[in-house]
C-alpha cells in the first residue's frame, strides 16, 4: 500500500476551486445549508448561489438569517434564496424547515449540515446537559435531517450530502470532548451511509450505479464567532490553562479563509469529488492532489471515514 504523501496546504482560493470554474454548474439545484446565518455557513450559501443553486439559508438567529438571505439575493438577477429560522435541536423545527424549503424552492438536491457549537472545557467540569447538547446539534440534527430528505434523493438517485466535521474526528484534542465525539460520530455516519447507499441504490432501487454522494469536511481553523464564544466564563475562571493552551495552538495555524471550505463544498456538489465519497475531506489540503492519491490507492474492503 502506498504511503500517504504530504499534500499542498491551501488557505484560500486555489486553482481547483476557482469560482470561475463553477459558473452555472449548480443551476436547477436546490441547496439547504444549516448554520448559514453567519461564518462558514454564510460563505457556503454565497458560493452555492454564485454557482447557480437556489439556496435555503437556515439558523437560529432571525436577524442573521434575514441578513444573509437578503445579501444572497443581492448577488444579481436570477438568484433564488429563502431564509428559514429553525432550531437544530427541535424536531418540529426541522420538519417545518424541510416543508418550507420544499414549498419555496422544490426538492432538495444538496444538503449541507453546517450548524455547530463548541465549548473548550475539561470534561470533569462540563455540565451533562450542555455536553449532550453538542451531540444533538452536530449528530442528532444532521442525521434527522438526512432521514427526512434522503428518501426523495433515493427515488431520484441523485443528491449530495455534506456534513461539516473536523480533524478532531481523528485526533485526541483535549478540552473538547463533546465537540470531538460529535465530529467523530458524524464523520463515521457519513462513511457508513455512503457504503449503504452504494449497495441499496443498485440492489433495492434498481439503478445501475449509486448517484448520491456523501461527504464530511474539515473546514480548517477559520476564525469565526464560534471561536470567540467557545470559552465560557467557567473555563476562564477555573481552567485558565485551557485558554492559554488553545491560544498557543491558534498561533501555529495559518490564516484560513472561509472561502476555502465554501468552494470546496461547491466542488463536491458539482460532482467533482469522485473517489472521495464517504470520506473526511480536509479543505486545507489541495483536493486534486488528495483525489489523485485516493484514486491510485486500492480501496480497502472495510473503509475508515475518519482516517
Amino acid at each position: 500500500m502506498m504511503s500517504k504523501p504530504e499534500f499542498t496546504l491551501r488557505t484560500g482560493i486555489y486553482p481547483a476551486i476557482e469560482p470561475e470554474l463553477f459558473k452555472r454548474s449548480l443551476t436547477g439545484k436546490v441547496a439547504l445549508v444549516t448554520g448559514s446565518g453567519r461564518g462558514i455557513g454564510r460563505e457556503i450559501a454565497f458560493a452555492l448561489a454564485r454557482s447557480g443553486a437556489a439556496v435555503a439559508v437556515s439558523g437560529r438567529t432571525e436577524s442573521e438569517v434575514q441578513q444573509t438571505t437578503k445579501d444572497v439575493l443581492s448577488l444579481g438577477a436570477g438568484v433564488k434564496a429563502i431564509g428559514v429560522v429553525a432550531d437544530a435541536c427541535i424536531r418540529t423545527d426541522l420538519e417545518r424547515l424541510v416543508k418550507e424549503v420544499l414549498e419555496g424552492l422544490g426538492p432538495i438536491d444538496i444538503l449541507i449540515c453546517n450548524a455547530g457549537t463548541n465549548t473548550f472545557m475539561p470534561f470533569h467540569m462540563t455540565d451533562p446537559n450542555e455536553w449532550w447538547k453538542q451531540m444533538e446539534i452536530m449528530v442528532k440534527s444532521p442525521t434527522e435531517l438526512t432521514r427526512m430528505i434522503l428518501p426523495s434523493m433515493q427515488k431520484r438517485n441523485s443528491g449530495t450530502i455534506i456534513y461539516t466535521s473536523s480533524r478532531a474526528a481523528a485526533a485526541d484534542l483535549p478540552w473538547a470532548a463533546g465537540y470531538s465525539c460529535a465530529k467523530t460520530a458524524i464523520t463515521r455516519f457519513a462513511g457508513i451511509l455512503q457504503n449503504e447507499l452504494n449497495i441499496l441504490q443498485k440492489d433495492t432501487f434498481g439503478f445501475d450505479n449509486n448517484g448520491i454522494s456523501v461527504f464530511s469536511t474539515h473546514p480548517g481553523e477559520v476564525k469565526t464567532k464560534l471561536h470567540e464564544t467557545a470559552f465560557p466564563e467557567k473555563t476562564k475562571q477555573d481552567a485558565p490553562y485551557v485558554v492559554e493552551h488553545m491560544e498557543k495552538m491558534a498561533k501555529l495555524h495559518p490564516d484560513f479563509k472561509a472561502e476555502t471550505p465554501a468552494w470546496t463544498c461547491v466542488y463536491l456538489a458539482a460532482g467533482k469529488g469522485t473517489g472521495l465519497e464517504g470520506r473526511l475531506v480536509d479543505c486545507t489540503r489541495d483536493i486534486e492532489e488528495v483525489k489523485k492519491f485516493v484514486l491510485s490507492t486500492p480501496r480497502p474492503r472495510i473503509t475508515n471515514a475518519c482516517g
